[in-house]
């Protein structure tokens, strides 16, 4: 009988859930929403970490582990909109799009796109008062917007987005109740 257990002894973490642990080693950064959908670190050496609990819409963010240019610190927030309706992707973009230019940004790239034949749309963004750039990538199923949205200084936007990109390929709709 001793033998029989010793397979699944081998396998344990001396805490659940700690860095030696199956669960955690295997996809590090993984994230699973009840939304359904899921994503990871896409191979990063970004750290996923939670979101401050000031802003309820705010999921999950993975950080950069360097920090770039004037100190800051490139990120990607996952943001989660729940919709009163049921509406196009494009339509949603474009009532909050023209907001941009009040607030003091510029419209770089606006487009629709396909991720793991998963329709989005991508509009890159910069800001002409703090030189930061944003990429954001927006998904949406039903009554549920997801925005994923990658940040850095315009300066090194170049090299971060790359890894915002390898993260935001790893976006996928999953079937909520088989989680």
């Amino acid at each position: 009988m001793f033998l029989l257990a010793m397979p699944s002894l081998v396998l344990a973490a001396p805490m659940p859930g700690t860095s030696s642990s199956q669960l955690i080693s295997e996809k590090p950064g993984q994230f699973f929403h009840p939304k359904g959908f899921r994503m990871d670190g896409g191979g990063t050496a970004w750290v996923q970490s939670e979101a401050p609990k000031t802003i309820p819409s705010l999921v999950t963010i993975y950080k950069s582990p360097m920090q770039t240019g004037g100190g800051q610190q490139p990120a990607l927030t996952v943001r989660v909109d729940n919709l009163k309706r049921q509406q196009n992707l494009k339509a949603y973009v474009k009532r909050w799009m023209q907001d941009y230019t009040r607030f003091g940004f510029d419209v770089l790239t606006a487009k629709s796109i396909k991720i793991n034949e998963q329709s989005a749309f991508l509009l890159d963004i910069v800001s002409r008062e703090t030189k930061k750039q944003l990429r954001q990538v927006l998904f949406m199923k039903e009554k549920t917007a997801v925005i994923l949205t990658c940040r850095d200084g315009k300066d090194s936007f170049s090299k971060t987005v790359q890894d915002c990109n390898s993260i935001i390929k790893t976006f996928q709709w999953t079937d909520p109740t088989a989680q």
